[in-house]
């Protein structure tokens, strides 16, 4: 799941006077990596840390606190474009239809029953390990972005809980504005058809397209994890201390030299042309970067010197590097 849900957690912590990276750290989570947003971390982690804030805080509603921390950013894309849409509706829509960024396992659905509209958020907590602060992290987190995205008051209909009745049930309906119902065979929040259809002064349909494609794009990039794409992040965390090899490659994702031969072979690609490609890549990224300087660029992409780079980028491509760093970024080559 997303790995920068972390960081709503950190500021509730931090609400209660808890050191939250001595916390984190505790969990084997590394906040250090929080501004990479590639990083994601396991379900489980996720879940074992909200159970921990619970016992550290001793408070029952920190899941609901900790998502009222959230900010779109959060959700990368995702919340820009949510925030864009032309109703909350819309908004809904989109969190439904990118379900697999916030969670690979989210089973989310948005069903339409006369003036109502109800949105189920799946998993089973009776077999997937959540603890019921997670269930109150995710229904808060979706009441908080409609919320966000109107601009102004909206409160759901209705709430129902697949989690335990807590000991003060009134503070759910406090906090999340609706009446609650708990010990449910679901997770539904509904909301009248009327308070999430009405057109939004703040809507913008191309900010939200522009964003609906980098949320696809995102997804693209991790959904489908191949041999090819363990090659290539292991490629460029290793290109700084100079090409790494095949056998290197190999020994970091801990499979022999011919085991990764043969799935590179059935992925219809090798080892060689992965490493090409994305140095090749990575170099035409860093050259579009005004602020990077050729000397950087070489170094991060193995090279020990600017020239040999220059050499190689005109091999690949044809063109001399120069003439990519100076091009407008709309004008370059693909």
């Amino acid at each position: 799941m997303l790995a920068t849900f972390v960081l709503p957690v950190a500021q509730a912590l931090r609400m209660q006077g808890i050191d939250a990276l001595e916390v984190l750290e505790d969990m084997g989570i590394d906040m250090a990596k929080a501004a990479n947003p590639d990083w994601r971390v396991s379900h489980e982690a996720f879940q074992s840390l909200l159970g921990r804030c619970v016992e550290l805080t001793e408070d029952e509603a920190f899941g609901l606190l900790a998502a009222e921390q959230l900010q779109p950013q959060v959700l990368h894309g995702l919340g820009l474009a949510w925030l864009a849409s032309d109703t909350v509706y819309a908004g809904l829509v989109r969190m439904v239809r990118f379900g697999k960024l916030i969670s690979t396992s989210a089973d989310l659905r948005l069903e339409e029953q006369g003036d109502l509209v109800h949105v189920y958020l799946g998993r089973n907590m009776a077999i997937d390990n959540s603890v019921a602060a997670g269930r109150d992290y995710v229904v808060g987190m979706v009441t908080r972005m409609c919320r966000l995205t109107v601009g102004e008051f909206l409160a759901p209909v209705l709430i129902h809980m697949e989690r335990p009745r807590p000991e003060a049930p009134q503070r759910w309906e406090y906090m999340l504005s609706s009446r609650v119902e708990f010990d449910c065979d679901i997770t539904r929040i509904t909301w009248s058809s009327a308070d999430i259809m009405e057109p939004l002064v703040t809507g913008d349909p191309a900010l939200a397209r522009v964003n609906d494609e980098q949320t696809r794009a995102y997804l693209d990039s991790f959904l489908v994890q191949t041999t090819s794409r363990d090659v290539v992040d292991k490629i460029v965390e290793k290109l700084p201390d100079g090409p790494p090899n095949q056998q290197q490659i190999a020994d970091a994702l801990h499979v022999s030299n011919r085991t990764l031969q043969r799935k590179l072979k059935e992925e219809g690609t090798s080892f060689m042309d992965l490493l090409r490609d994305t140095r090749l890549q990575l170099a035409r990224k860093y050259l579009r970067q005004p602020s990077r300087s050729v000397v950087e660029t070489s170094y991060l992409l193995g090279f020990s010197e600017p020239s040999t780079f220059s050499r190689a980028f005109k091999r690949w491509t044809g063109v001399a590097r120069a003439e990519v760093r100076d091009t407008p970024v709309g004008e370059q080559p693909a």
